[in-house]
């Protein structure tokens, strides 16, 4: 079976005055319909761009470049007309951004919000589009749907704005979702309570899941598969499993050990990764990680490694990802989400 949404070999750069910031730089990987797809790594990684280059929401006026291909149902989203893509955006793909505050409109009442996608995408009355909001807001558990319809977004709580969010993207019944950092602003139990929802609203519609977070615990409550990103490449692919029990790059178990766990409080500090990423503004010759790295070889400073296959369902760009595949799990105990 086809999957539902392949990228290859994605590139995106920006032109800025100071200089060329390569942002996303030969990204690739695959959904299929159903599937969840987490994408994690530092601020600056890429991973917010490579989800905003699916839909090409870039503006109007930003001096971007982009190669490669996106392929959703067959078809290249780098090469559809903008009218087309219009149809496809909040129609086959919805998203989720960041900050709901300033993704809402604050002056039009949320139920109108939600009715606007449906109409514009299924052709519904504005009576049709109003019934289907109020029992889209219903569902994602807005309290008294269709009265607080018709309040304006600053009435709602953090919490309650992004589960409006949720209901207009996934209103017209998207077969992809597209989640940019969806719990960044929230406390720790609203932050459960989306992604709780999120999970079942997924699993019960049959839409796949793009999770772009930098949290390990949102991962874990969301995603079969994980992505690794850093200095705009690809760092590792493999199952939630592999994920925490046999994580292979060294950036990645860096980023492992920075999970606040219990036996931290007993055993000592957490050990941050030296150094800082570099910057996408300048060439990288070899592999991004290598000045930050235990295990640096000399290869690793001359030449890029690509994602080696190092199991059926686990690819690793690190020169030693063979040798490294073949020692037991990580020391320490696999951390998982509560």
């Amino acid at each position: 079976m086809s999957a539902l949404l392949e990228v290859k070999d994605l590139s995106v750069s920006f032109e800025t005055r100071g200089g060329v910031v390569r942002a996303v730089d030969g990204l690739s990987f695959s959904l299929g319909a159903g599937e969840s797809l987490g994408i994690v790594g530092e601020s600056g990684s890429g991973k917010t761009v490579s989800s905003l280059s699916i839909l090409r929401l870039f503006g109007l006026f930003d001096d971007v470049s982009v190669s490669g291909k996106i392929l959703f149902e067959g078809r290249d989203l780098l090469r559809v007309s903008e009218a087309e893509l219009s149809r496809i955006r909040g129609g086959k793909i919805g998203m989720v951004f960041q900050d709901p505050l300033t993704s809402l409109n604050p002056v039009m009442p949320v139920g109108e919000q939600v009715a606007e996608s449906i109409r514009f995408h299924t052709g519904a009355s504005r009576p049709q589009a109003h019934r289907r909001a109020v029992e889209m807001l219903d569902r994602v558990g807005i309290p008294d749907a269709n009265k607080r319809c018709e309040e304006l977004p600053h009435s709602f709580s953090g919490g309650m704005r992004q589960r409006v969010m949720v209901a207009i993207a996934l209103a017209c019944e998207p077969k992809l979702l597209i989640a940019d950092e969806p719990t960044t602003a929230l406390d720790v139990t609203v932050q459960a309570q989306v992604l709780l929802l999120l999970d079942e609203l997924r699993r019960e519609m049959g839409i796949a899941l793009i999770m772009i977070t930098h949290d390990f615990g949102v991962v874990a409550a969301t995603a079969d598969r994980v992505l690794v990103m850093y200095a705009a490449q690809p760092m590792e692919h493999c199952s939630i499993h592999h994920l925490f029990q046999r994580a292979n790059h060294p950036y990645t178990e860096g980023l492992l050990r920075l999970v606040p766990r219990f036996e931290h409080q007993v055993h000592g500090r957490l050990h941050p990764i030296e150094g800082q990423p570099p910057a996408l503004t300048e060439e990288i010759v070899g592999c991004p990680f290598a000045p930050r790295c235990s295990f640096t070889l000399d290869r690793c400073k001359q030449e890029r490694p690509p994602l080696f296959r190092i199991g059926p369902d686990h690819e690793s760009a690190c020169w030693l990802a063979a040798e490294r595949a073949e020692r037991e799990t990580l020391p320490d105990k696999p951390w998982k989400a509560v």
